[in-house]
């Protein structure tokens, strides 16, 4: 069941405007200010919601993720260490990571200024009535990346739910995917691009079909990391998420690209049922993203996959322990599965990706989540 206010809401601007291109429509559907599903309450993430997160698959995800960061605090060498994070949802990553620190890395904690940038008040409100009282003087929130940061961004599943184009790309094709209204639903419809910016990057792209396959661009991921790249003045840019190097992500054998919906924890590729009530997603070209940082003032440190990332930072040794007392305890079990899904090479293991960038940073270091690299230099 869709949110009919939503659907009404949509209609009447296909009504007044004609055809809206596909991201048009996804953003109303994920990002409208009353109903749409990002911004409205309820529960999203978790068992209650619609899709899980690594955060929320066991606390060593976050733990890890701390290690990380306090390896580059000591590269940094700042006053003040100021981790900016991108999206926090129910905030499960960010009090893992705070309180792993606190607990392991105390003289950084001390000096330890954790910023949530979060668009939905919903979850902004949340994040404060859970985090704040834990963490005072540690964790705040704010509208935008700090200009002349020193210290790292990092966000976990943000960029694949940014609205995208979607195209239709083939040998004498390059036609974009817009939304109409007939006959008392929506339909789909070709027409040419609403923006010329989608053939000069499909230009950039460089990637040719020898017949028409459906494709996703997500600028707006693009425009995100030209942001954080020139708010950055020194440190690191850490992005997770879905995703592929361009040459795997654009082929023929994802004929109808990597667009899906994700309600009650299953998966479909029909955005036009559950609207307002469904997460929507798309897989995030990394090649892109970091020519764009490149662009940006950001060099490129690593590219590599959750399994790898996390076994580089120790989780090997957390499931070692873990399986040592699986015989005595039904938690050491069960922490010992969870750590296993997030390495799972099925799903999370290999689906999600890291990426991190530096800018002012040395140029030879040696970053603990970058020790194993299964894929070549994006750049």
């Amino acid at each position: 069941m869709s949110k009919p206010p939503l659907v009404a809401v949509i209609r009447d601007e296909i009504a007044q405007r004609g055809p809206m291109p596909f991201i048009r429509f996804m953003e109303m559907a994920l990002y409208h200010p009353e109903y749409g599903y990002y911004t409205s309450c309820g529960e999203k993430i978790g068992w209650k919601g619609d899709y899980y997160t690594s955060s929320m698959v066991h606390p060593a995800f976050g733990e890890l993720i701390a290690r990380q960061l306090a390896q580059m605090d000591c590269i940094l060498g700042c006053k003040t260490f100021t981790v900016v994070e991108m999206g926090a949802g129910k905030g499960t990553l960010c009090f893992d990571i705070v309180r792993f620190l606190q607990k392991e890395f105390s003289e950084l904690f001390n000096r330890l200024q954790y910023v949530i940038v979060e668009k939905s008040g919903w979850l902004k409100a949340r994040q404060q009535e859970w985090l704040g009282p834990l963490f005072p003087g540690r964790v705040s929130w704010r509208e935008s990346v700090p200009s002349q940061l020193e210290g790292v961004v990092f966000s976990n599943e943000l960029l694949d739910a940014f609205p995208v184009h979607r195209l239709c790309v083939g040998p004498e094709t390059f036609k974009e995917i817009f939304v109409d209204w007939k006959q008392g639903c929506f339909v789909e419809a070709l027409a040419d691009p609403s923006t010329p910016r989608l053939q000069q990057h499909w230009r950039e792209v460089g990637v040719h079909f020898d017949r028409p396959v459906q494709v996703e661009v997500n600028l707006n991921a693009l425009h995100w990391m030209k942001e954080v790249g020139e708010a950055l003045h020194r440190g690191f840019v850490l992005t997770i998420d879905y995703g592929y190097p361009k040459e795997a992500l654009y082929t023929p054998m994802r004929a109808r690209g990597t667009f899906l919906c994700y309600f009650r924890h299953t998966v479909n590729e029909n955005p036009y049922e559950h609207i307002g009530e469904q997460d929507m997603t798309a897989h995030v070209d990394f090649t892109s993203l970091a020519k764009v940082g490149s662009e940006a003032g950001l060099c490129l440190l690593g590219f590599t996959d959750q399994a790898y990332f996390l076994m580089g930072l120790g989780i090997a040794q957390k499931m070692e322990e873990a399986a040592n007392q699986m015989a005595l305890s039904k938690e050491a079990a069960s922490d010992f599965l969870a750590m296993k899904q997030l390495m799972d090479p099925r799903r999370m293991g290999r689906v999600f990706k890291v990426l991190i960038q530096g800018k002012s940073v040395p140029g030879e270091i040696r970053l603990n989540g970058l020790q194993f690299r299964p894929y070549p230099d994006l750049l």
